[in-house]
């Protein structure tokens, strides 16, 4: 006979019959993540070694190398969890696997904020540039894994669908808040550089210049997307306003993007500011799109 357990295996998990064994949908989410961790662990350890500090670890160092080796071990013990049948009744599906997730994308962004700093010279150089690509995409695919693990345990275990909840409560609510932190990344990103090799003598001004605008466009980014947020999250935000943030944002970020991105400009490395400068400019023109495409519904 079929429980209910097994009903509803596409929300919460599914049994393999008489064991009772819950293996979530989430199982190749958690394999996934695994993978992401050990590849993170390992490759601290290598870029810390690249560097010639083995013997003389800093303290930052040293956290992104706990950080990396808790979320291996926990992410190893919830993936056997899943293949174990007591085990499983225990975590899968419960407060536990929950918990579990919080802490998680806790330490992976603490893992994030210290790999992709530019002055700590682990995943990225001086100039943002990516210098161990499996330790810089591997931390943000750890972090991006956390992000859908906790929206999925928010759904299983406590019945809150998180973005079904803000695709209800106001349109393009997801997508202020990804801007959101798109922004927070290119403005933190580009004001280390800035710090880093504008406050120098001898530094080369087109770049600081690029560099200045690279931290404007994502303080203004972070500011107008987080009002909007808000606005959505109270009550609606007018209409009106919200087309005009989003064809200023557009607009600056279709100008800005060519001289960040630029030979001479902070985003010129594959990194952070390359990588989220660009995903601003796309989520500006979805956002523009859909206020577009609602304009046109409501003639």
């Amino acid at each position: 006979t079929m429980n209910q357990f097994d009903i509803d295996n596409s929300d919460d998990a599914s049994s393999d019959g008489a064991g009772s064994r819950r293996r979530s949908p989430r199982f190749t989410q958690w394999v996934a993540y695994l993978c992401a961790s050990i590849v993170a662990l390992v490759s601290s350890f290598q870029a810390i070694e690249a560097q010639g500090n083995a013997n003389a670890v800093n303290k930052r160092e040293t956290w992104a190398i706990v950080c990396t080796f808790i979320a291996t071990v926990a992410t190893a013990l919830v993936v056997l969890a899943h293949m174990n049948s007591v085990a499983s009744v225990l975590v899968v599906g419960t407060k536990l696997e929950a918990f579990t997730v919080v802490v998680l994308i806790a330490l992976w962004s603490v893992t994030v904020a210290i790999v992709t700093d530019p002055s700590n010279g682990l995943a990225v150089g001086e100039d943002g540039e990516v210098l161990f690509g499996n330790l810089f995409y591997s931390a943000w695919a750890g972090w991006g894994l956390s992000v859908t693990l906790v929206a999925s345990c928010m759904r299983t275990v406590f019945g809150f669908d998180v973005r079904g909840n803000m695709t209800a409560r106001a349109a393009r609510l997801t997508e202020w808040a990804a801007l959101f932190a798109c922004s927070i990344v290119v403005m933190g990103g580009a004001a280390n550089i800035y710090d880093a090799d504008c406050t120098i003598d001898g530094r080369n001004v087109t770049w600081c210049k690029r560099t200045t605008l690279a931290v404007s466009l994502g303080t203004v980014g972070t500011l107008l997307s987080m009002m909007l947020v808000l606005m959505k999250i109270v009550s609606q935000s007018p209409f009106v306003l919200e087309v005009l943030v989003s064809f200023l944002l557009f607009m600056s970020w279709a100008i800005g993007i060519g001289y960040i991105t630029s030979e001479l400009g902070p985003g010129a490395p594959i990194g952070n500011i390359y990588h989220f400068s660009w995903f601003c400019f796309f989520l500006t023109f979805v956002l523009g799109s859909s206020c577009y495409d609602d304009y046109s519904a409501a003639k």
